[in-house]
């Protein structure tokens, strides 16, 4: 089997559905960025993968990994993590059809197949507390028992406003019963002597993660934050490859490894930062916020884990309409009641609806 074309289908979801076409009729898929992040995307694609990988058996996953990361003979690619994740993807995908088997299989097996969700909420920087209250009751009418609220600072707006955020965890906290999940995500917000002091009143409160608390470049900081707090401290969502956690490890020492499906460098390279945080017995849970064929690869990956005990999140923020994305791609990558069930179909298991593809397709 060979590979014959790698194409993308621009989506009105904001994503493209990438192909990885084969010569037996086998096909792998994961979701292309949208927007500029596509069209650069499509330019790698059409310059640097598919020149190196179309006639290739596309079944040699961690040769065609080292390639696009790396490089291979004379040619030196070191491609960004975010585009050798998205064609990993659909090789995984592929990989698990043409043996018939799911990719949580082949990964090495399944330690769980229902995984709750927590729902997560951002933008609260330009929200009110009542208003990022309403949309947590938005998603415990949905069913979901695990919450996060994100405050989408940034680096460059740093300790903008800590006690409006306070007060915004605070009646959240007061709503939600006292056993139901609750973390609160700076999104690099904070300088390293704030995350601190405001760690110490969510744990007051009650508070089950505080993510990205301060710029992620910033490790030693991180671990001075990790050490005076007592809830677990997470960071990882926005690193690329292997290495970089290995420095996150030994230089900030979070209490969580967060890495994303994409950003981190596929499922090929998220299994082996899982491996990572094992043998530094660090508790891992993925960054992968949306709906759809890029998070079940998340998912997929993340239930071969024997610590992944954490819910992992998910977002209405990221994935287009619902409604549209269950059509794509099937209602098994929408969660039902807070919760996501994985199957023993093939690959991701998803259930490409043609029809929809033609009708959502960007002209």
């Amino acid at each position: 089997m060979k590979i014959t074309d790698i194409t993308v289908t621009p989506l009105t979801i904001g994503k493209g559905l990438l192909r990885v076409q084969t010569d037996a009729g086998v096909e792998g898929w994961a979701e292309a960025p949208g927007g500029i992040r596509g069209t650069v995307f499509d330019a790698n694609l059409e310059q640097m993968i598919k020149p190196v990988l179309v006639g290739e058996d596309p079944l040699l996953i961690d040769r065609h990994w080292e390639t696009l990361a790396m490089g291979k003979d004379d040619q030196l690619f070191k491609l960004p993590a975010n585009v050798v994740g998205v064609i990993d993807i659909a090789l995984w995908d592929l990989f698990g059809k043409e043996t018939g088997l799911p990719v949580h299989t082949l990964m090495g097996g399944a330690t769980r197949k229902t995984v709750q969700l927590y729902w997560s909420t951002g933008s609260g920087w330009k929200f009110t507390p009542g208003e990022m209250l309403d949309l947590v009751k938005e998603g415990w009418e949905r069913g979901f028992r695990a919450f996060k609220i994100r405050m989408d600072w940034k680096g460059w707006r740093q300790d903008a406003d800590p006690e409006k955020d306070f007060q915004m965890f605070k009646l959240v906290r007061e709503f939600l019963p006292p056993e139901i999940y609750l973390g609160f995500d700076a999104n690099n917000g904070y300088s390293v002597s704030t995350a601190i002091q405001q760690g110490r009143r969510f744990e007051e409160l009650g508070i089950d993660h505080f993510e990205e608390p301060i710029p992620h470049e910033d490790l030693p900081g991180l671990k001075q934050v990790a050490d005076a707090l007592d809830v677990a401290v997470s960071a990882g969502e926005q690193d690329a490859f292997r290495w970089w956690f290995h420095n996150l490890l030994l230089l900030g020492d979070p209490d969580i490894l967060q890495p994303d499906i994409l950003s981190a460098g596929g499922p090929s390279e998220v299994k082996r930062i899982y491996e990572l945080a094992a043998t530094f017995n660090k508790p891992v849970m993925p960054h992968s916020p949306q709906a759809g064929i890029n998070s079940m690869a998340s998912l997929h990956s993340y239930v071969t884990v024997l610590n992944a005990t954490r819910p992992h999140e998910f977002s209405t923020e990221f994935s287009g309409p619902l409604d549209d994305v269950e059509e794509l791609f099937g209602s098994g990558v929408v969660p039902k009641d807070g919760n996501m069930e994985l199957t023993d179909a093939p690959g991701l298991g998803i259930e490409l609806n043609e029809a929809a593809v033609a009708k959502m397709t960007v002209r």
